[in-house]
This record gives C-alpha cells, sequence and structure tokens, in this order.
C-alpha cells in the first residue's frame, strides 16, 4: 500500500528551507518507497514554478542523485484553508494520485497558529471515521497563541485523529547535541552525580541569531521572542537539563520527567525579564534595517527580538540555582550554546598567606592566582562541541593555576547527520513519539509563560551587538556573566 506526506503550507519559508530539502535526503537514501508527496498552498502556481521555489534550498552532495528526481514526485495543489469545498477538491486529488487503499497520509501543518483550527475543522468535516484513522498529524510549533488556544487546540487535535496519532514539533528535540543530554547524564556516573545545586552555581542556556525576522514579519510581530523561541525551544533543552531521572529511558516515562519538571518552574517576575527590540546596524559587515523598518512589521511595533530571563527550578535538587535563559535577533554571531557552571573551588588552598595559614609548599605564598569555576559547555550549534573546561597548574616556578578545556566536536567525527526534520519525518512515518512533545508540556510551557503579568521596559539594542546591557546586568547582581563558546 501507499503512504501519503500530504504538506499544508507547501509554499512557505519552513517548507521551503526545512522540509524539501529533509524529504530530499529520505528520497536520496531511499526511504521514500511506495510514498507520494503531495504539497497544498494558497498559489496559483504552473508546475516549472513550483519545481523552482520547492528546489531553491536542496544542496545534494556529491555522490547523491539530482534535485530534479526527486522534485518531479512531490506534486501541488492550490486551495483556500478556510473553504471546506477545497478540502473535497483535495481529497479527490489524493484519489486521483493514489487510487488504492492508502496505508497512511501524514499531514503536516506547516501553517500559522491562526491556520491550523481552519484546517483541522475543514478536513474533520470532509473526511469520515475510516479515513480519519489513518491520518498522523504533524504540528509546527507554537502550538496555539496563549494557554487557552493551545489548550483548545490540543482538544480539537485529539477529537480529530486521538492524541497517538498528533505529532507536536520542536525540532531542537532532534538536533544531536540535545538529544546527547540525556546520554551525557544518566550515561556517565560523574555527571549523575554532580548535577545538582551541591556542585552547580548556575545554568545558562543561549540560542542567538544573526537573522532577522526573514519572511515571517507577519506572523513574528504577533508572537516575539518570547512565545515563538523561549516557550518551546529553550524550555524543552531546560526540562532535559532540570528534570529527574526517569524510570527508563522510554516515551512515556521521559516525557513525565520533563512535565514535573517544567511544573515546578518559579512563576516569571518583570524584574527577571530583560526584553529588547534590535536597531538598525551591521551584521556580517553588512548594513541591516532596524526591526521597525523590515518589510511586514508594524512601525510602532513593540514586539521583542531579544528575550534575558531568570528563573528558579523549585525541587531540592535545584534549590537556589538559577537558570538564565536567552535568545535574540540581529546579535553579533549564531550559537547556541549550553553552559553548566561548577561551583568555585576551596580558594583558601591556594591563596597566597603563608605559614600562618598552615600554607608548606615551597610555593604558596609566591604568587596570586585568579581561580576560574569549572564548566561543562554542550554547544548545539553552528558545531556540535562538548566542552569540559577545569584547572590545571602552569609549569612556572611559582605555582600558577590556569583553566584549561577539553573539547570533543561531535560534528567533526560525524560529517554526515541526519537533518533535524529528517529524523521529524522519519519518526512520525514509523509511528515513534519519542522526539515529539506531549500535550502537557506544551500546555505546561504556555501557563509558565503567562506567569508574567506584565511585560518589563522594552530595550533598544543595535544590530551585530550582543544584545542590550541590561541583559548583562541581570546576571552580574547574582554574580554571573554570559558565557561564550
Amino acid at each position: 500500500m501507499t503512504r501519503v506526506i500530504l504538506i499544508f503550507g507547501g509554499t512557505g519559508d519552513l517548507s521551503r528551507r526545512k522540509l524539501y530539502p529533509a524529504l530530499y535526503q529520505l528520497h536520496a537514501r531511499d526511504k521514500l518507497k511506495d510514498t507520494v508527496i503531495l504539497a497544498c498552498g494558497r498559489r496559483k502556481l504552473a508546475r516549472e514554478e513550483f519545481e523552482s521555489l520547492a528546489g531553491e534550498f536542496i544542496k545534494p552532495r556529491a555522490n547523491q542523485p539530482p534535485a530534479a528526481a526527486f522534485l518531479k514526485r512531490v506534486h501541488y495543489h492550490s486551495m483556500d484553508f478556510n473553504h471546506q469545498d477545497d478540502f473535497r477538491s483535495l481529497y479527490g486529488r489524493l484519489v486521483e494520485l493514489v487510487p488504492s487503499q492508502r496505508e497512511m497520509v501524514l499531514g503536516y501543518l506547516a501553517v500559522p497558529p491562526a491556520e491550523l483550527e481552519p484546517v483541522v475543522r475543514n478536513a474533520m468535516r470532509t473526511l469520515n471515521r475510516s479515513q480519519r484513522a489513518r491520518l498522523r498529524l504533524l504540528v509546527e510549533k507554537p502550538i496555539g497563541t496563549d494557554y487557552a488556544s493551545a489548550r483548545r487546540l490540543n482538544s480539537l487535535l485529539d477529537r480529530f485523529v486521538g492524541e497517538h496519532n498528533v505529532y507536536r514539533i520542536d525540532h531542537f528535540l532532534a538536533k544531536e547535541a540535545v538529544e546527547n543530554l540525556l546520554v551525557l547524564r544518566f550515561a556517565n556516573r560523574l555527571f549523575e552525580r554532580i548535577w545538582s545545586r551541591e556542585s552547580i552555581s548556575c545554568v545558562q542556556i543561549s540560542f542567538s541569531e544573526q537573522i532577522g525576522v526573514e519572511n515571517r514579519a507577519g506572523f513574528y510581530d504577533r508572537t516575539g521572542a518570547l512565545a515563538d523561541f523561549v516557550q518551546s525551544h529553550l524550555l524543552q533543552v531546560l526540562s532535559l537539563i532540570a528534570m529527574e531521572p526517569p524510570s527508563c529511558m522510554e516515551e512515556d516515562p521521559i516525557k513525565n520527567a520533563k512535565a514535573r519538571a517544567l511544573k515546578r518552574l518559579a512563576p516569571l517576575r518583570a524584574q527577571d525579564v530583560v526584553m529588547g527590540q534590535y536597531g538598525m546596524g551591521k551584521v556580517d559587515g553588512k548594513d541591516v534595517p532596524a526591526y521597525a523598518h523590515e518589510p511586514g512589521v508594524n512601525p510602532a511595533s513593540r514586539t521583542e527580538t531579544f528575550v534575558a530571563l531568570r528563573t528558579h527550578v523549585r525541587t531540592p535538587r535545584w534549590k537556589g540555582v538559577p537558570f538564565f535563559l536567552m535568545t535574540g535577533k540581529r546579535l553579533g554571531k549564531s550559537e547556541g550554546l549550553v553552559t553548566i557552571s561548577f561551583r568555585p573551588p576551596i580558594a583558601c588552598l591556594f591563596t597566597p598567606g603563608g605559614k600562618e595559614h598552615g600554607h608548606t609548599h615551597k610555593y604558596s605564598g609566591r604568587k596570586a592566582f585568579d581561580l576560574g569555576t569549572s564548566q561543562l559547555q554542550i554547544q548545539v550549534q553552528p558545531e556540535e562541541v562538548f566542552r569540559l573546561r577545569f584547572n590545571l597548574k602552569t609549569p612556572e616556578e611559582a605555582l600558577s593555576v590556569k583553566p584549561f578545556s577539553m573539547d570533543y566536536c561531535y560534528s567533526c567525527d560525524y560529517l554526515y547527520q541526519r537533518l533535524p526534520y529528517e529524523k521529524v519525518f522519519e519518526d512520525a512515518l514509523a509511528g515513534d513519539h519519542t522526539r515529539f512533545s506531549r500535550r502537557d508540556e506544551v500546555e505546561l510551557a504556555w501557563k509558565w509563560v503567562e506567569t508574567l503579568k506584565q511585560k518589563p521596559q522594552l530595550h533598544h539594542y543595535m544590530a551585530g551587538s550582543s544584545g542590550p546591557a541590561a541583559a548583562d546586568e541581570l546576571l552580574s547582581k547574582d554574580g554571573f556573566c554570559w558565557q561564550k563558546a
């Protein structure tokens, strides 16, 4: 029997930049046998126009088949997602492409939050119970625009196809470095034994981007960095770091542990949140406009393009340990970094002072040193690197202690890695929910975001900078600073 991949929003930025390149890679690996791909969009396009649009970001490697062969198997159908008659027409096109019984239809909702409900409701009215039973829905984040809309949409999805056939996407969960967080913690007793307030002084999760809003201005200006990036990506990473050990490394125990961590997040307070919006500046030597002057953005917009915040996980393991989260657009570099800072060493063992402090080593008291704190860093992008920083002595006559690091470049060792969206498609086709978010995770994340009752002052920062100065002050209050790779 034939499988069908149906993409709603087939001419959008996400489909062109992420979905078609991922599907091409599956095609190149011969993973799309007996699979028909049908993309749907509002635009009326000739066949040649669609192939040019869909193939723009497909970059075959030297030993891979040409993109043209893949594009020939991707069909296109123009429709309006708000009209039920267009869904009947779409079903007719599916029957035309696959006349015999379909094994399964994978529906990818690559549409803005405002269009999710119309798509689902019109599909519900068009398909009978038997047809729905073979339908799996891939839903792109954000799921809803707030807690209430997320609950409403989740209930609608449940009525339509059932929770077991809903795959809520957060592609960060398919990034190799993020997936390795669980292995790093629980396959190495060294780290799990010190993964608590006894040894850790703070946790930083920062993801900076050089790009602006690109072609997403209409969506982004209604959403902002807190709802677009923190609510989804950063909270997923935080939950993997903060959760208690699951009973086993299987889907439900892991999701249960993540949900419990999200429930224990301290409410957001305005004084713990810094928001900013980029002004004009230079990125990679090129002049870029201010956010308010980007095409499609309201010139009077107060939407934040930068967020830095402090929170706590109120469990015995993390009592008193601050978690700092940061994300921003049009910053000086694109980098994703998780930094676990360990508590400083017992400095009196190394401070000058001589015999009155019990020092008998012949080098004691000769030189004062600044002992750096040990750190574990997981660099998620652009390269995937695991870095352990610790103190060692130098070979000088007077005892001198200096921080050194051991780096392991994961992406250097594994030159070919499956794309995150390649894994998303492969898992959904196989019926594996492990890399997807569960309903309660999504709703808990929205619930926490809404604990911020009033948005703080909006700071402006120059494009190409590291963000507003207030973000540095947020950490300096606790004696910390943002860490770099």
